[in-house]
């Protein structure tokens, strides 16, 4: 009892005061019906359709069109059909309802729509968006949440404005549909998730702001414009990272930002010139941390299906607004440093887990490296995979990342979905000429340090600790570990030598080639299995050194 008692204060004393504030008044007011039915008085045109995004390859592929036009709707490799009363679906995870409320798979049908005019794909658009409007008038339930109205609003104007003239001439559905956005664009502002912050607060912001010039109310877009420039102090990093350390969020917030430039652009030009600057810093550390990576780092909760792929953004970043991205080697606000050799990518994570008062979406990673080999991931992280189910507890612990287990403890105390308690301290790192190094303390109050050094093809990893350690290297899939004597080697499918991994004398080094060690998730909904080496040893304080080894195999090769 005491225990848990602990683990909320634990939790809750990083909070704002504000957020416990807005905490207990959704407690007592979250009940509420949102009124769904308003007329909206007027409305324009927000220029939201970015082709690049809309119509590159590796969004199209996520969605079936032909399903769609069945009726039928694939998310986070989960296939389900649309109905019934605020269209829930029990038998699926709340991550999966959320996302079906966020209507993001009508975009492909106007992505089709452009480039076949095929009067089907307006036609399925207008269904579905009449279906969700009928199911969901109770005002309850997900549909109605503040960050899937926040997304849903924004999808429907990117739809909107890649059917074009097509579904302002059908005026019957866009009366309906423009009602409806309005209804939720008014309860939005009395739902804010001020208790929460972080890139959900954001995501609200955006939207009102964008529904403000959409719906012409110029006062409202004054006022939420204020608030939203302040949270992109708040939220993005000196570096240019989102705070919130996850390379995912991090490109759905660029992303948001880049919506909010493009439709602000003709009557805003000075805030349109100062989001631009805040885009460059962005688009600066997406592609210098995931660059020569092969995919999204997973470092926090993160995977390959959920934002815009990095070759998408950097094309609409292009076509769209004139930027290129620049490559740097350190991001010591967000605590991420990156090593380059030859054929070798090193990213080391240094950085506090996240915000204090907003923890939600860290991992117990803190110390934890990716390593890519010829543009390929090799040494990963475990992923995400899920919010909700038996595997969100490990996915987040410290074994599923690449650090150390130290005397069998957590880093930091998550719980729950997500939800932190006790986390790690004086998290600092720094960059050196073919080194990166970091230290902190863990949630016990136990040091941890490590430096990676990369020489002549060869990455050396340098853990300082106190205790019984216990280093852990996951592979990805594709890659499998074979036993010798002294050392471990690194094998491709067709069994070529990739590497070897040698610790030091003394050490005990364990594969595990299957139990739940083994779970990968590089997208959400998509578990793998891995090979993961444990590499153990009594720290005492000194230095204790793995290799691995590249040399050899480049030289046979």
């Amino acid at each position: 009892m005491f225990g848990k008692i602990d683990r909320y204060y634990c939790t809750l004393k990083y909070l704002k005061k504000s957020q416990i504030k807005y905490l207990i008044r959704n407690r007592l007011t979250g009940r509420k019906r949102a009124v769904t039915e308003a007329q909206a008085l007027a409305h324009g045109a927000l220029t939201l359709w970015m082709p690049r995004l809309e119509q590159h390859p590796d969004y199209r592929k996520r969605f079936s069109v032909e399903e769609l036009l069945e009726g039928r709707v694939t998310l986070l490799h989960e296939s389900g059909t649309p109905g019934g009363p605020g269209w829930a679906a029990p038998e699926k995870s709340h991550l999966w309802n959320f996302n079906l409320h966020y209507l993001e798979f009508l975009i492909p049908l106007a992505a089709a729509w452009q480039e076949e005019r095929d009067v089907r794909y307006y036609e399925c658009f207008r269904d579905y968006c009449r279906k969700w409007i009928a199911d969901n008038r109770e005002g309850t339930g997900d549909g109605w949440h503040p960050y899937t109205i926040s997304l849903r609003l924004t999808n429907l104007w990117i739809c909107l404005d890649g059917f074009g003239e097509t579904v302002r001439e059908d005026e019957e559905f866009f009366r309906e549909l423009n009602d409806s956005m309005y209804a939720q664009y008014l309860h939005l502002q009395k739902r804010l998730e001020l208790h929460l912050l972080g890139n959900h607060y954001f995501e609200n912001l955006k939207a009102v702001v964008l529904g403000a010039l959409y719906f012409k109310e110029p006062g409202v877009y004054d006022a939420y414009k204020l608030r939203l420039s302040d949270e992109i102090v708040e939220q993005i990093l000196p570096d240019g990272v989102h705070y919130e350390r996850s390379l995912m969020y991090h490109k759905l917030i660029l992303e948001d930002l880049m919506r909010t430039a493009k439709a602000v652009k003709p009557a805003d030009r000075l805030w349109y010139q100062e989001l631009l600057e805040t885009i460059q810093k962005m688009a600066d550390a997406m592609y210098s941390l995931e660059e020569g990576m092969g995919r999204t780092p997973l470092f926090n909760d993160a995977g390959d299906n959920v934002a815009r792929s990095m070759t998408s953004l950097l094309a609409a970043l292009r076509e769209e607004f004139l930027i290129t991205p620049s490559l740097r080697r350190a991001f010591p606000d967000a605590g991420y440093y990156c090593l380059r050799d030859r054929e070798l990518k090193v990213i080391l994570d240094a950085g506090a887990i996240a915000p204090d008062y907003m923890p939600g979406h860290g991992h117990c990673d803190g110390l934890s490296f990716e390593l890519a080999w010829k543009g390929r991931p090799l040494f990963v992280n475990s992923g995400t995979g899920m919010y909700q189910g038996d595997l969100r507890p490990y996915f987040r612990s410290t074994a599923a990342h690449n650090t150390v287990v130290i005397d069998g403890e957590e880093q930091s105390e998550c719980w729950g979905e997500h939800r932190v308690a006790g986390r790690i301290s004086q998290a600092a790192g720094e960059a050196r000429e073919d080194s990166v190094r970091g230290k902190l303390l863990t949630c016990k109050g136990k040091p941890q340090g490590r430096a990676v050094e990369v020489k002549n093809g060869n990455v050396e990893i340098w853990d300082q600790v106190h205790g019984a350690a216990r280093a852990c290297f996951h592979l990805a899939p594709g890659f499998r570990y074979e036993e010798q004597h002294k050392n471990v080697r690194v094998m491709d499918q067709d069994g070529g030598v990739i590497c070897t991994v040698q610790g030091m004398p003394g050490d005990e080094c364990r594969v595990f080639r299957e139990g739940t060690i083994c779970s990968y998730a590089p997208e959400f909904g998509r578990i793998e299995r891995s090979e993961v080496l444990e590499i153990s040893w009594q720290g005492d304080g000194s230095e204790h050194m793995v290799q691995l080894n590249f040399t050899e195999t480049r030289n046979k090769g």
